[in-house]
C-alpha cells in the first residue's frame, strides 16, 4: 500500500468567529479552534469589527486592523493566548509570529552581526541561520534580506546577554 502524507502548510485559508471561539482553517486542512476569551480586543469587538480581518505575515498571520489585534499560526497551533495587557514589547503580537530562535537571530541581525556570525554566537550551522531569516522574511512579507534589519528595527528585540546563549527572550 502507498501512501504519502502532505507537507503541513501552516498558511491562514479561513477565519470563522462565534460568540465564544476563533477557527482558523489552514491551507494543509488543519483546523485550529481556540476560546476567544484569551483575545480579548476580539471577545470584546462588534461584529463588524471581527469579520474585518486580512491575511498578514506571507500567510502565516492574521491582521483585524480595526482592533490592531495580530495572531499567527505559530501561535494558535502553540496555544497561547494573547499576552497580558501592559506588555512592555512594542510591538506585542511579534512574539508570537517568530519563534523565540527567529527573534534571536533578527536581534542580532539588527545589532550588525552577519550571518556567519550569528551561526557562530548562536553554535548553529550558517544554513540553519539563512532558513530562519528566510522564514522570517516569509512571515513578515519581504523578500530581500537587506531590507530584514529595516523591518525588524521598529520591533526593537532585546535580548540579555544570558537569553542569547539559553535561547530565551527577555521580555
Amino acid at each position: 500500500m502507498n501512501f504519502s502524507a502532505s507537507a503541513a502548510d501552516e498558511r491562514v485559508l479561513e477565519v470563522e468567529l462565534s460568540d465564544d471561539a476563533l477557527s482558523v482553517s489552514l491551507r494543509d486542512g488543519r483546523i485550529i479552534t481556540v476560546p476567544l476569551v484569551w483575545y480579548p480586543r476580539l471577545l470584546n469587538a462588534t461584529p463588524a469589527q471581527r469579520r474585518n480581518w486580512k491575511i498578514a505575515g506571507g500567510g502565516y498571520g492574521i491582521h483585524w486592523p480595526d482592533l490592531d489585534e495580530d495572531l499567527s499560526t505559530e501561535g494558535l497551533l502553540r496555544g497561547a493566548p494573547a499576552p497580558k495587557s501592559g506588555s512592555s514589547t512594542s510591538h506585542p503580537r511579534l512574539d508570537l509570529l517568530l519563534t523565540q530562535r527567529q527573534q534571536q537571530v533578527v536581534s542580532l541581525l539588527t545589532q550588525g552581526l552577519t550571518q556567519k556570525e550569528i551561526a557562530t554566537q548562536l553554535r548553529l550551522s550558517p544554513r540553519t541561520v539563512q532558513t530562519n531569516v528566510q522564514r522570517v522574511l516569509l512571515k513578515l512579507g519581504s523578500k530581500a534580506p537587506s531590507e530584514l534589519k529595516k523591518l525588524a528595527l521598529p520591533f526593537r528585540f532585546r535580548f540579555s546577554e544570558s537569553a542569547l546563549r539559553s535561547g530565551r527572550s527577555s521580555k
